[in-house]
């Protein structure tokens, strides 16, 4: 397999981004949105995190974002130190190693950034993401019941947590 870069994204990634983001959506399996994002949302988020320089990665497969990952810090002034990490790899490219990279560069781009904490749900059945999530530091911090329901099935989620080791 020819070789998959991680880098940050730029704004003529959006569009890929989106696309990707809008295969793991339809899925409605792994991530909480289930359709692909309009742009006009999804553009802000993307062009913030940059002006912002926030932790927002892509892995690319000859020119095609496979996957991606990113921690955007709460809004809120009193927990503006917590990030929240979002990720998705699409089919195909799933238990390749690919999310540890993308986990690695975000998690320390975050810590760099001054980010102390970075949390994150994960669905229940999603066994291969919450070993992922164990072996990179988090800890389950709870579960919520049936907290998603998509097409008459429900999903229990995972809060999950991680914290800045001092250095």
């Amino acid at each position: 397999m020819d070789k998959i870069s991680i880098h940050y994204i730029t704004h003529d990634d959006i569009e890929g981004f989106r696309r990707t983001l809008g295969k793991v959506a339809a899925e409605k399996r792994y991530i909480l949105t289930t359709e692909i994002p309009p742009l006009e949302k999804l553009q802000p988020f993307v062009e913030n995190n940059i002006k912002q320089n926030h932790a927002q990665y892509l892995a690319k497969h000859q020119g095609t974002v496979i996957g991606w990952a990113d921690i955007s810090p709460h809004d809120h002034p009193t927990m503006a130190h917590v990030g929240v990490l979002g990720m998705g790899i699409v089919e195909g490219y799933r238990g390749q190693g690919l999310g540890k990279r993308l986990l690695e560069t975000t998690i320390n781009h975050a810590w760099q950034q001054g980010l102390e904490r970075v949390e994150l749900q994960v669905f229940a059945d999603n066994p291969a993401a919450i070993r992922l999530y164990e072996k990179m530091g988090f800890q389950r911090e709870g579960l919520k019941p049936k907290a998603r329901k998509v097409d008459g099935v429900y999903q229990d989620i995972v809060d999950m947590g991680m914290l800045r080791q001092s250095v």
